[in-house]
């Protein structure tokens, strides 16, 4: 029996997501997940959507108050897509590690920043298309 997908925010770092049931990149393509996969939130990465370090020497900046539970995820698959050229796409049964889960919605599914510009940090505000961000 598998462990229920989760999605834990680093402050200053990248987002850990565990036990997915499925990753997508920006035109639908399947990619390989392992238990735990490391996507990047910082914009810098060459490797997007995974992590590749960049936050580090790209200064990112998001400090959160870890939490023991939050927002349920919803009925369903655990699916995580790197929307093209914009935010990762949630949908499922996911649960969001923060303390503070006032930018959600409630809806499913939900959007998360992966171009590091959000004002409303983890969450999207549509700031990538603000600073033209990219996937390359």
């Amino acid at each position: 029996m598998s462990e229920k997908a989760k999605i834990e925010i680093m402050d200053d770092g990248p987002l850990i997501v565990s036990d997915l049931n499925s990753l997508e990149d920006g035109e639908g393509n399947g990619l390989a997940i392992k238990k735990k996969v490391a996507l990047c939130r910082c914009g810098a990465s060459g490797n997007k959507p995974f992590c590749d370090g960049s936050h580090k020497g790209a200064s990112f900046k998001s400090s959160l108050s870890p939490a023991e539970s939050s927002a349920p995820g919803k009925e369903g698959d655990a699916v995580v897509r790197s929307l093209g050229d914009g935010p990762y796409e949630v949908c499922g049964d996911i649960e969001l590690c923060v303390e503070d889960d006032s930018g959600l919605s409630g809806d499913d599914p939900y959007y998360l920043c992966r171009c590091g510009a959000s004002e409303n940090k983890p969450f999207c505000d549509g700031s990538h298309k603000r600073i033209g961000f990219t996937d390359k």
